[in-house]
């Protein structure tokens, strides 16, 4: 049964009287298997709930409420029954790849369907048996984020150590006739899934469209705490401009037959190979910029739009501010931000931090650690009076990086204000100019180690 964890001030579950430990018995005189059951059940605008209390006291709650109006709680576990774990030994994982001392949460291997339903994970399909992507039709699951790696059947089995994952096709085919979008994803790994086993894998896929709606093609993240894993190594800067070039065939074949581009290349790629990002044109709808896929040219196209409201002159008599960045956004960072230095008043200065916690292939911002940003910066901040952190480095709804650092230890050993501001353009400009009132609302980013496999 969903057991809650905590009730949010102000909430409807706090008007009922819920509380922290109470479990739903059943919603209108139905059972909640899981969290897909209760968001079905509590989209209905009149509700019958049955609660069992933490002390074991039976209540029957009526309630009415707007269709898009929650309980306002957080439950116990993510999807109320047990979280369906990875059975997969993939042998790109990136939590074989991290510290033996991190903390427990960051080694959980989910693969499962419903987190991709409600929060866009990307789940294998190797643990859904046939009755449950039955249920995902049924229930109009869509869209789904599936990882598919290669659609070459024994590739697949070996790249992920999992019998079953040679299925994927069947599975796709399934999904697709009922009309179940899916966001695909291809993680490269050099002589294993590219060359014309990209090929193989794009030809499978596209005849899908728009059922299947994208493929992104991202690089392999490799850590430094690789130790008797796979024998396996990062893309070149040669291999990285080949596999946008192949990509660039493949979108003018098929923007004319679909409409679409239908597969991109992660941003990696063009800052490996130290091309430019193509126009917003090329990204069809952005439909994976959570995987790392068009976020520089939404950076980029964001500034422009916003430049022209940038006052060329300092409402204070000096502001010095410093932003923190990973080695991968440097560049675009630098190269839009440098215009600022015009206004009167203001200087700026990008300080990339090189990942020595992870290992210096792994290059993007959202895996930066408290203490590499610590033990890099001390000494180097005297011409600083404030200096930015990106949201996207730090744990959701806390201000934790992934060591466990807080963010006000960083204000503590670093002799600056710290101010943490959306990982957008808006939110770099604008507490760059010391606009913080006046941001939008914190879009703040899992950091979670599944993420970082696809986009390190």
């Amino acid at each position: 049964m969903p057991r809650i964890r905590t009730v949010h001030p102000g909430s409807l579950a706090e008007e009922l009287e819920l509380a922290a430990g109470d479990e739903i018995v059943t919603i209108n005189g139905q059972p909640v298997k899981d969290i897909v059951d209760l968001q079905f059940a509590l989209a209905a605008e009149e509700l019958e709930i049955e609660v069992k209390k933490a002390d074991g006291e039976q209540w029957v709650l009526e309630v009415e409420k707007s269709y898009d109006e929650g309980l306002g709680v957080e439950w116990e576990h993510p999807t109320v029954d047990r979280i369906k774990l990875c059975h997969n030994k993939c042998v790109f994982c990136f939590v074989d790849q991290i510290p033996t001392n991190m903390r427990q949460t960051l080694n959980v291997r989910d693969d499962d369907y419903r987190l991709s339903f409600l929060h866009g994970n990307f789940v294998t399909l190797t643990n859904v048996k046939d009755e449950e992507l039955q249920r995902i039709v049924d229930l109009k699951m869509s869209p789904l984020n599936v990882s598919v790696h290669t659609t070459n059947p024994e590739l697949r089995v070996r790249m992920l150590g999992n019998k079953r994952s040679g299925e994927i096709l069947r599975q796709i085919a399934f999904l697709a006739s009922h009309n179940i979008e899916m966001n695909t994803q291809v993680v490269l790994c050099p002589e294993w899934n590219d060359g014309e086993e990209l090929d193989r894998t794009i030809r499978d896929l596209y005849p899908y469209f728009p059922a299947v709606r994208t493929l992104s093609v991202v690089p392999v993240g490799l850590t430094k705490h690789r130790r008797g894993l796979h024998k396996m190594r990062a893309c070149t800067p040669d291999e990285a401009k080949r596999v946008i070039e192949q990509i660039a065939i493949w979108q003018e074949k098929l923007l004319p037959e679909l409409g679409a581009s239908f597969v991109h290349a992660a941003d990696e790629f063009y800052v490996l190979a130290g091309a430019e990002v193509p126009p917003a044109s090329h990204y069809d709808d952005f439909a994976q910029t959570e995987n790392g896929v068009g976020v520089i040219r939404t950076f980029l196209d964001e500034f422009e739009e916003i430049w022209p409201q940038v006052p060329r002159k300092l409402a204070s008599d000096t502001r010095r501010v410093g932003i923190v960045t990973g080695v991968s956004a440097e560049q675009t960072i630098r190269k839009s931000l440098a215009r600022l230095n015009d206004v009167r008043g203001l200087s700026v200065k990008v300080f990339p931090v090189v990942n020595d916690f992870y290992g210096h292939n792994v290059t993007v911002t959202g895996l930066l650690t408290g203490q590499d940003i610590v033990r890099q910066l001390q000494g180097q901040l005297a011409d600083i009076d404030t200096l930015l952190l990106p949201d996207i480095m730090l744990k959701d709804d806390e201000d934790v990086f992934l060591d466990d650092y807080t963010v006000d230890r960083v204000r503590a050993e670093l002799p600056v204000e710290v101010a943490v501001v959306p990982a957008t353009a808006t939110g770099l400009l604008y507490g760059t100019l010391g606009y913080t009132q006046s941001l939008p609302p914190r879009r703040r980013y899992e950091a979670t180690l599944q993420a970082a496999r696809h986009l390190a």
